[in-house]
């Protein structure tokens, strides 16, 4: 469903008299078919169990799924300020007022810190949307060094971003065909809402629409191409452009990488009928697919304990798997601060002159403070 930010609201953050109530109705993204794929449990709680947790009156077990449905992994939170990044370039180029790279770096970095120091003080549920690390909801001790490779390697992005060919090729198109993505809109397929829209799209010097996917991490080539694959089905029911006339990009910013993705008839075809089985799996496990309506005993807990360590819903899943994380509870304030223990030292400037970072996955207790993330008087 479209984020009901997209409607007035009063100060308060309530909704004033007039709005209708948002319904749960049925779509299809490729993160709810991922999801589908690894667990029935997890994928009830993140699309049904945790609805309406954003009313001021909700149940507190559904704000609590709500509040959980919104952590995501350090890595998962750097690809998204990478994004961030690079959409705020784009949109500056636009207006005729290019970021330099230095700037864009520090920037992000910025607002890297402060995300994670109202996650560290858990200020997620007061302010889901404020940003949430499982990590730090679940007591993940992460060492200086690993946050450290993660701004390394947010840095690094953004700079392979400025030297991309692809990016001379977007400055030298003229504005008036880009295509600038302002939100993710659903087309219509055989009756089902699908969200799914590129990163970018610009129509080139050979009249070609050029589809671009931004990746910040290692991809799943078979996964990657069935993604773009459905960004061609939007090419053609939003901007109705003809598949033969699309090319696609998926372009890793780690690397750095251009990577054109094949595409024909016959592809397209079979992501059509890819996206039917899908749809057809999903609604299967409804009481009642046409009202959307889904109970929670009909959807099983998986069996591999190895993705429970890693479910953002671990504490109200499978309490009794003693994993070393904390309570996931509701706190009964996060308004006054905590205690300042263990917290790594994210750094304040950009960084944008390290060279071989990496993005550091082990996570060990480490207590220490670094000079390279030095923060002064600014505690988190």
């Amino acid at each position: 469903m479209p984020p009901r930010s997209a409607l007035a609201s009063t100060a308060d953050g309530r909704y004033p008299v007039g709005v209708p109530d948002l319904v749960n109705g049925f779509s299809w993204s490729r993160s709810r078919d991922n999801l589908f794929q690894e667990c029935r449990r997890k994928y009830y709680y993140h699309y049904y169990g945790s609805w309406g947790g954003w009313e001021p009156d909700a149940d507190a077990e559904v704000r609590r799924l709500y509040v959980l449905k919104q952590l995501s992994s350090r890595q998962q939170w750097a690809g998204k300020l990478v994004h961030e990044g690079i959409e705020l370039l784009l949109r500056a180029l636009r207006s005729g007022s290019p970021l330099p790279e230095t700037w864009l770096i520090t920037e992000i970095v910025k607002r890297m810190r402060r995300e994670w120091k109202a996650s560290h003080h858990r200020r997620y549920w007061d302010d889901p949307k404020g940003g949430a690390l499982f990590e730090h909801e679940y007591s993940i001790t992460v060492s200086d060094e690993t946050w450290q490779q993660l701004r390394d390697h947010l840095a690094r992005c953004l700079r392979n971003f400025y030297r991309l060919d692809l990016l001379s090729d977007i400055r030298q198109t003229p504005l008036d065909r880009w295509i600038l993505i302002e939100e993710i809109r659903a087309f219509n397929f055989e009756g089902t809402p699908v969200y799914g829209a590129p990163d970018f799209g610009y129509w080139t010097s050979a009249d070609r629409l050029a589809l671009v996917d931004w990746k910040t991490g290692g991809g799943n080539g078979e996964m990657s191409a069935f993604q773009l694959g459905i960004y061609a089905l939007y090419a053609q029911e939003v901007l109705g452009a003809e598949p033969a006339r699309v090319d696609l990009f998926e372009v890793n910013l780690r690397e750095p990488t251009v990577r054109a993705i094949p595409w024909d008839e016959a592809k397209l075809s079979e992501v059509m009928d890819r996206l039917r089985l899908s749809i057809r799996s999903m609604k299967a496990w409804l009481r009642d697919p046409s009202l959307n309506l889904a109970v929670m005993e009909d959807f099983e807990k998986t069996e591999e304990l190895r993705l429970c360590k890693w479910c953002n819903f671990r504490a109200v899943c499978r309490p009794e798997l003693d994993l070393g994380g904390g309570p996931a509870q509701l706190p009964p304030s996060t308004s006054t601060g905590q205690a300042d223990r263990g917290r790594p030292n994210l750094p304040r400037g950009g960084g944008a002159g390290e060279a071989g970072a990496r993005t550091g996955l082990g996570c060990r207790a480490n207590n220490r403070r670094s000079s390279a993330f030095s923060v002064g008087a600014d505690p988190y």
